[in-house]
């Protein structure tokens, strides 16, 4: 993919449109300690242009959080609040992501299960949501809308395959655990491959090592998220979003150093990228 595929593909944003028109994604993220995934998430999606971001964080966090990323909507819970979603407000949400950052949250698993049996949207599951599914593959079964984001170790815990068996043929071992799963799976590594449930394969040719690096991911996941929310191609929406998180890094590359790269940079490089082709 290049600049020229990505927009071709990437929504036009009417004039006369207003801000549930533009991608209205929500997060599920984040615990005690773990501030950085929830707000990584959100500049995630705001990177790639999602117009309306909602997050549901614990409270004890949620200031930190709030404090660094002020265009989001809020709905702090308390730690021991094991009910937290409304029904009625998903009726707008386009897309969901859950997980990053959840390590630390005691109803985790309830949360997870809820939406899984509520939601019936472009569901991106990352970290703790990943090692939820690796204890219960039933509930795979519980909807149809699963993309699923893991780095090695994560895919490894998946699929129950050592990490050195899934390299010698990491491609076919994707593809086949896509069309198993019926999810699709963005296996993130240096050549990142996104594996479909149908059986298609899409490697990706973005990006550089200043990804290697906490708080990357999180990124991803609120970009994959974002794109979802904006596109009605669900699958374009995937590539695009990896392509772009690959892309930015890339751009960043030119005026910053990969062992120093700042993260939170994101938005600012996307909001170049976007401006200058205008």
């Amino acid at each position: 993919m290049n600049e020229k595929d990505f927009f071709e593909h990437y929504p036009k944003r009417k004039e006369d449109s207003n801000k549930y028109d533009n991608g209205v994604v929500a997060f599920v993220s984040g615990s005690y300690g773990m501030a950085g995934a929830a707000y990584f998430n959100l500049i995630g999606a705001r990177s790639i242009g999602a117009s309306y971001i909602h997050s549901f964080l614990p409270g004890s966090i949620y200031p930190i959080v709030a404090a660094n990323e002020m265009s989001a909507v809020y709905h702090p819970y308390d730690a021991d609040q094991k009910e937290i979603f409304d029904e009625n407000f998903f009726r707008k949400i386009k897309a969901i992501g859950f997980g990053s950052g959840m390590d630390r949250s005691k109803y985790a698993k309830e949360y997870f299960e809820y939406l899984l049996r509520n939601i019936n949207v472009p569901f991106v599951v990352d970290a703790y949501g990943l090692k939820i599914l690796a204890q219960n593959e039933e509930l795979y079964k519980l909807n149809e809308n699963l993309i699923l984001t893991p780095h090695m170790g994560e895919f490894s815990l998946l699929c129950r395959m050592d990490i050195e068996k899934i390299e010698i043929d990491k491609v076919k071992i994707a593809s086949d655990f896509a069309k198993k799963k019926r999810i699709t799976l963005v296996l993130k590594g240096p050549e990142t491959i996104i594996a479909y449930k149908d059986g298609k394969i899409r490697k990706n040719d973005s990006g550089n090592s200043c990804l290697a690096r906490a708080g990357s991911g999180d990124i991803l996941t609120g970009m994959i998220a974002g794109a979802c929310a904006l596109y009605e191609d669900t699958d374009i929406a995937v590539e695009d979003a990896v392509w772009l998180h690959g892309h930015i890094a890339d751009l960043a590359m030119k005026k910053h150093a990969k062992e120093n790269f700042d993260l939170q940079l994101y938005p600012k490089i996307a909001d170049f990228f976007f401006f200058s082709k205008r």
